[in-house]
């Protein structure tokens, strides 16, 4: 039981302090992307290489967090992981963009709604998807390869490969060729 506690305690310390350096480090120079990728990797983010992470990043789970090669996250992104978000290679995700893993369950009777429990469930991006500024990703969405969603639109279902997505909620405005 005790260790249990330390370790709960541990974990939550290291995502604390990661979640300090990525916001507030400013993104250049080249040292500080380093340092912001390696606090997350040290609180339990699996990040690939050339990653380019802005300032203001918000996240939470970093054990629950896969982010791919040559990826460039903008300034001021929330990504809630904690239902697993998995970012591709070669994605870009715009200013002020929001990916969301993790909602609420809404219970069938009246019963108070703070309650109601989470309802996770994994946001996967695929390779060379761009996501524009301040889009919503919402839960269980996956977005193909290829794809590219608009600046403000709200995705709540998946995107099919080399589409080209915008709206709210989002929808196919043509297909890539």
């Amino acid at each position: 039981m005790a260790y249990h506690v330390a370790s709960s305690i541990l974990k939550n310390v290291r995502t604390f302090l990661a979640a300090s350096v990525v916001s507030l480090l400013p993104q250049s120079p080249n040292l500080f992307r380093s340092l912001k990728c390696w606090s997350m990797v040290l609180a339990g983010a699996k990040i690939g290489a050339k990653t380019k992470i802005w300032s203001g990043v918000y996240t939470d789970s970093f054990d629950q967090l896969v982010i791919g090669d040559d990826v460039t996250i903008g300034k001021n992104v929330i990504l809630i992981a904690s239902g697993g978000v998995s970012i591709g290679n070669r994605s870009m995700i715009g200013h002020g963009s929001q990916i969301i893993s993790e909602g609420h369950i809404i219970p069938p009777n009246r019963g108070p709604m703070r309650f109601s429990g989470p309802d996770p469930a994994p946001v996967i991006i695929e390779n060379d998807v761009w996501v524009a500024a301040h889009v919503v990703i919402l839960p269980g969405v996956r977005v193909g390869q290829g794809a590219v969603v608009a600046a403000g639109a709200v995705v709540t279902k998946d995107v099919p490969p080399f589409a080209v997505v915008g709206g709210v909620p989002a929808r196919t405005i043509r297909v890539r060729t």
